[in-house]
Protein backbone atom coordinates (compact mmCIF):
# COMPACT_ATOMS: atom_id res chain seq x y z
CA UNK A 1 0.00 0.00 0.00
CA UNK A 2 1.36 3.40 -1.20
CA UNK A 3 -0.04 6.76 0.60
CA UNK A 4 -0.49 9.69 -1.81
CA UNK A 5 -2.15 12.25 0.24
CA UNK A 6 -1.68 12.59 4.11
CA UNK A 7 -4.22 14.86 6.02
CA UNK A 8 -3.64 16.99 9.42
CA UNK A 9 -5.95 17.95 11.73
CA UNK A 10 -5.29 21.29 13.06
CA UNK A 11 -5.86 21.97 16.72
CA UNK A 12 -4.66 19.38 19.02
CA UNK A 13 -2.52 17.55 16.15
CA UNK A 14 -0.33 20.48 15.11
CA UNK A 15 -1.57 23.17 16.87
CA UNK A 16 -0.95 23.43 20.92
CA UNK A 17 -4.47 25.57 21.26
CA UNK A 18 -5.82 24.21 24.46
CA UNK A 19 -5.17 26.57 26.75
CA UNK A 20 -6.86 28.90 24.63
CA UNK A 21 -9.59 27.31 24.14
CA UNK A 22 -10.15 26.72 27.78
CA UNK A 23 -9.85 30.13 28.61
CA UNK A 24 -12.26 31.14 25.80
CA UNK A 25 -14.74 28.92 26.67
CA UNK A 26 -15.05 29.69 29.78
CA UNK A 27 -15.09 33.40 28.89
CA UNK A 28 -17.66 32.34 27.04
CA UNK A 29 -19.77 30.37 29.33
CA UNK A 30 -19.70 33.45 31.86
CA UNK A 31 -21.30 35.45 29.01
CA UNK A 32 -23.80 33.14 28.22
CA UNK A 33 -24.26 31.60 31.67
CA UNK A 34 -23.19 28.08 31.21
CA UNK A 35 -21.44 25.75 33.22
CA UNK A 36 -17.44 26.88 33.30
CA UNK A 37 -14.75 24.14 33.44
CA UNK A 38 -11.99 23.64 35.46
CA UNK A 39 -8.65 21.99 34.97
CA UNK A 40 -9.98 19.26 36.85
CA UNK A 41 -12.75 18.66 34.44
CA UNK A 42 -10.12 19.21 31.79
CA UNK A 43 -8.29 16.50 32.83
CA UNK A 44 -11.93 14.03 32.83
CA UNK A 45 -12.67 15.80 29.30
CA UNK A 46 -9.77 14.28 27.75
CA UNK A 47 -11.16 10.72 28.35
CA UNK A 48 -14.74 11.66 26.42
CA UNK A 49 -16.16 11.63 22.98
CA UNK A 50 -17.93 14.59 21.43
CA UNK A 51 -21.14 13.96 22.63
CA UNK A 52 -19.76 12.89 26.36
CA UNK A 53 -18.20 16.31 26.13
CA UNK A 54 -21.56 17.94 25.12
CA UNK A 55 -23.43 16.76 27.79
CA UNK A 56 -21.00 17.21 30.78
CA UNK A 57 -20.90 20.79 29.86
CA UNK A 58 -24.37 20.84 29.49
CA UNK A 59 -24.34 23.39 26.55
CA UNK A 60 -27.55 22.61 24.78
CA UNK A 61 -26.54 21.27 21.27
CA UNK A 62 -28.04 23.59 18.92
CA UNK A 63 -26.10 26.62 20.41
CA UNK A 64 -22.90 24.88 19.93
CA UNK A 65 -22.46 26.14 16.12
CA UNK A 66 -22.87 29.46 17.47
CA UNK A 67 -20.75 28.89 20.37
CA UNK A 68 -17.76 27.24 18.15
CA UNK A 69 -18.16 29.88 15.54
CA UNK A 70 -17.70 33.00 18.88
CA UNK A 71 -14.62 31.35 20.15
CA UNK A 72 -12.91 30.66 16.47
CA UNK A 73 -13.04 34.58 16.39
CA UNK A 74 -11.46 35.10 19.84
CA UNK A 75 -8.90 32.58 19.09
CA UNK A 76 -7.62 34.68 15.93
CA UNK A 77 -6.64 37.32 18.45
CA UNK A 78 -4.01 34.56 19.76
CA UNK A 79 -2.68 32.87 17.14
CA UNK A 80 0.38 34.64 17.01
CA UNK A 81 1.18 33.13 20.68
CA UNK A 82 -0.11 29.65 19.45
CA UNK A 83 3.27 27.08 19.25
CA UNK A 84 3.32 23.74 17.55
CA UNK A 85 3.19 20.74 19.38
CA UNK A 86 7.00 20.33 18.32
CA UNK A 87 9.70 22.38 17.41
CA UNK A 88 11.07 21.39 14.64
CA UNK A 89 7.90 21.31 13.07
CA UNK A 90 9.22 22.47 9.47
CA UNK A 91 11.94 19.90 9.50
CA UNK A 92 9.45 16.87 9.89
CA UNK A 93 6.54 18.43 7.50
CA UNK A 94 9.06 18.49 5.11
CA UNK A 95 9.90 14.73 5.61
CA UNK A 96 6.69 13.54 5.43
CA UNK A 97 6.05 16.19 2.39
CA UNK A 98 8.24 14.36 0.53
CA UNK A 99 6.67 10.75 0.88
CA UNK A 100 3.76 11.76 -0.74
CA UNK A 101 1.89 13.06 -3.54
CA UNK A 102 -0.50 15.89 -1.64
CA UNK A 103 -0.50 17.13 2.08
CA UNK A 104 -3.19 19.32 3.23
CA UNK A 105 -5.27 20.25 6.42
CA UNK A 106 -9.08 19.66 7.03
CA UNK A 107 -9.86 20.94 10.35
CA UNK A 108 -13.10 22.39 12.78
CA UNK A 109 -10.75 25.54 12.79
CA UNK A 110 -11.41 28.32 9.98
CA UNK A 111 -8.92 28.70 7.34
CA UNK A 112 -8.11 32.04 8.38
CA UNK A 113 -6.41 30.79 11.80
CA UNK A 114 -4.86 27.94 10.21
CA UNK A 115 -3.44 30.31 7.42
CA UNK A 116 -1.95 32.70 10.36
CA UNK A 117 -0.59 29.84 12.25
CA UNK A 118 1.17 28.29 8.91
CA UNK A 119 2.56 31.13 8.28
CA UNK A 120 3.50 32.75 11.39
CA UNK A 121 5.40 29.00 11.78
CA UNK A 122 6.89 29.12 7.82
CA UNK A 123 5.25 26.28 7.00
CA UNK A 124 2.97 27.38 4.46
CA UNK A 125 3.63 24.71 2.09
CA UNK A 126 0.31 22.37 1.98
CA UNK A 127 -1.51 21.88 -0.83
CA UNK A 128 -5.00 22.29 0.75
CA UNK A 129 -6.42 24.03 3.76
CA UNK A 130 -10.39 22.94 4.16
CA UNK A 131 -12.76 24.06 7.22
CA UNK A 132 -15.33 21.41 8.59
CA UNK A 133 -18.29 21.36 10.78
CA UNK A 134 -17.44 19.87 14.58
CA UNK A 135 -18.97 16.89 12.95
CA UNK A 136 -18.58 15.20 9.18
CA UNK A 137 -15.22 15.83 8.58
CA UNK A 138 -15.71 12.56 6.04
CA UNK A 139 -17.58 14.74 3.53
CA UNK A 140 -14.42 16.71 3.37
CA UNK A 141 -12.09 14.21 3.18
CA UNK A 142 -14.47 12.71 0.60
CA UNK A 143 -14.43 15.91 -1.60
CA UNK A 144 -10.53 15.92 -1.46
CA UNK A 145 -10.36 12.61 -1.85
CA UNK A 146 -12.60 13.13 -5.53
CA UNK A 147 -10.70 16.64 -6.62
CA UNK A 148 -7.37 14.88 -6.67
CA UNK A 149 -8.39 11.01 -7.76
CA UNK A 150 -7.64 10.18 -4.92
CA UNK A 151 -8.64 5.76 -3.88
CA UNK A 152 -9.63 5.39 -0.20
CA UNK A 153 -6.13 3.10 0.28
CA UNK A 154 -4.30 6.17 -0.68
CA UNK A 155 -5.13 8.86 1.69
CA UNK A 156 -4.66 8.79 5.29
CA UNK A 157 -5.98 11.49 8.16
CA UNK A 158 -3.90 12.57 11.24
CA UNK A 159 -6.03 13.06 14.32
CA UNK A 160 -6.19 13.89 18.45
CA UNK A 161 -9.73 13.18 18.97
CA UNK A 162 -12.23 10.37 18.79
CA UNK A 163 -14.35 12.35 16.22
CA UNK A 164 -11.64 12.20 13.96
CA UNK A 165 -11.19 8.29 13.83
CA UNK A 166 -15.02 8.27 13.30
CA UNK A 167 -14.76 10.02 10.60
CA UNK A 168 -12.06 8.15 9.14
CA UNK A 169 -13.92 5.39 9.69
CA UNK A 170 -17.54 7.02 7.81
CA UNK A 171 -15.05 8.12 4.57
CA UNK A 172 -13.26 4.34 4.75
CA UNK A 173 -9.71 5.54 5.16
CA UNK A 174 -7.08 4.95 7.37
CA UNK A 175 -6.36 7.05 10.31
CA UNK A 176 -3.22 7.88 12.47
CA UNK A 177 -4.36 8.71 16.08
CA UNK A 178 -2.12 11.33 18.22
CA UNK A 179 -1.51 11.17 22.13
CA UNK A 180 -0.65 14.71 22.65
CA UNK A 181 -3.62 15.93 21.67
CA UNK A 182 -7.50 17.06 22.96
CA UNK A 183 -8.68 13.37 23.86
CA UNK A 184 -6.42 10.83 25.98
CA UNK A 185 -4.53 7.45 24.04
CA UNK A 186 -7.23 5.06 26.58
CA UNK A 187 -10.09 7.30 24.79
CA UNK A 188 -8.86 7.09 21.26
CA UNK A 189 -8.12 3.39 21.09
CA UNK A 190 -11.47 2.62 21.95
CA UNK A 191 -12.66 3.58 18.57
CA UNK A 192 -9.55 1.86 17.18
CA UNK A 193 -7.86 3.77 14.85
CA UNK A 194 -5.47 2.47 12.48
CA UNK A 195 -2.19 3.73 14.07
CA UNK A 196 -1.37 5.39 17.44
CA UNK A 197 1.59 7.51 17.89
CA UNK A 198 3.88 9.65 20.40
CA UNK A 199 5.35 12.03 18.05
CA UNK A 200 5.95 13.12 13.96
CA UNK A 201 8.58 10.32 13.36
CA UNK A 202 6.49 7.73 14.17
CA UNK A 203 4.45 9.24 11.55
CA UNK A 204 7.11 9.04 8.72
CA UNK A 205 7.90 5.97 9.65
CA UNK A 206 4.73 4.99 8.94
CA UNK A 207 4.75 6.44 5.80
CA UNK A 208 7.87 4.68 4.66
CA UNK A 209 6.74 0.99 5.49
CA UNK A 210 3.79 1.60 3.38
CA UNK A 211 5.29 2.26 0.40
Amino acid sequence: MHYKCIIFDFDGTLADTENQAFTIYNDLADKYKYKKITREDLHSIKHLNFLEIIKLIEVPYTKIPKLVKEGQRLLKASMETIMPFQTDIKESLLKIRDQVNYMGIITSNTKKNVNKFVKNQNIDFFDFVESSPLLGKEKKINYIRKKYGLEKHEVIYIGDETRDIIACRCAEIECIAVTWGYNYLEALEKENPDFTVDNFSDILEILKSNK
